[in-house]
Parts: structure tokens; sequence; C-alpha cells
């Protein structure tokens, strides 16, 4: 074989194999997300364990582990007056939209984030930020969201007598 014919070769194999890398390398990422028997990856759920409290004093893991279980998981409380059933409807919508997000539960993450948002006469969003960090930013985001996507909460109820209504609240994260 001429020198000629064998370089010639030599340069569409390695062509070939070049190809081929990089059709791997563009493919990988649907290998990570499908499993090799077809079936879906399991999703995780992990109960949010929710305080009526917020800890006072002490190490945040050693007040939650000690207080009784409760039922709840958020805590609000708004400046001025406001009915029960107003701040409960609030608190329910919150809570079904509210996740432990995975990554937070994958490195255990824990933690409690004080947030406070403003509604307008409407129930409308209109302010919202993190008071007091849980030190872990997937958590403080989490509870941020969650009340975003409750937004909105409908009209004030009578017995406001405010344009606007600032609420602060508890989100305590704790894995079992």
């Amino acid at each position: 074989m001429s020198l000629f014919l064998v370089m010639t070769i030599r340069f569409f194999v390695c062509i070939a194999v070049s190809t081929c890398i990089h059709a791997l390398v563009i493919i990988q990422p649907w290998n990570i997300i499908a499993k090799a028997d077809g079936s879906a990856a399991p999703i995780v759920t992990v109960p949010v364990n929710l305080i009526e409290e917020t800890p006072q004093e002490g190490p945040f893991e050693d007040d939650v582990r000690n207080q009784e279980q409760s039922d709840e998981g958020v805590s609000f409380e708004a400046e001025g007056e406001v009915s029960a059933d107003y701040m409960d409807q609030l608190k329910a919508r919150i809570f079904n939209v509210w996740e432990y997000p995975q990554y937070a539960i994958e490195k255990e993450y824990e933690g409690m984030v004080k947030i406070f948002f403003v509604l307008d006469n409407s129930g409308n969003l209109t302010q919202i930020g993190v008071l007091t960090s849980s030190g872990h930013y997937s958590l403080d985001t989490a509870a941020m969201a969650a009340i975003e996507q409750a937004n909105p909460f409908g009209p004030f109820t009578e017995d406001v007598a405010t344009q606007t209504l600032k609420i602060t609240g508890n989100f305590c994260y704790l894995l079992e």
C-alpha cells in the first residue's frame, strides 16, 4: 500500500472516531436521566415538620427537637388586627404549596427562616424578604417561593382597616 492510501484511511478513521465521541458527549445527559430498565426515578417525598412557635434561645436543632410534635408547620403574625379566619386561609394556601427542596434533603440541611411579606387590600403580594436566614439559600428561597406561589390571598375581611398588611412568618425545616 502506498503511504498516501494509508494516511487517507487513517484520516477517515480519526474523523469517524471523533464523530462518535462527540455524539456520545451530546447524548450522555439523556443516559443520566433515563434508567437502563426504562422506569422513572422514584420521587422522594419528605413530610414537612412544622412548629407553631419560633425557638427563642439555644441551638436551633436542640430547641426544635425538644418541642412537642405539632400538626402545624408554619406560623404567621400580622401587624394590626386581622381575623383568625383570614390568617388560617393564608396559612393553608402557603402550607399547601410549601416544599422541602430536594437539594436540601440530599445535603441534610435544616433550619428556620423568618420571612416578611406585605399584602395590599386586595390580597396581592407587594413585597417579600428574608428577616432571618436559615443559613441555607435553598431553604430561604423555598419559603419565599411558597408565598409567591400561594399569591393572591384574596381581599381583606372587613375587620382589617389598613390598606396594607405586613405579615411575618416562620418556616421550620426539620428532617426526621
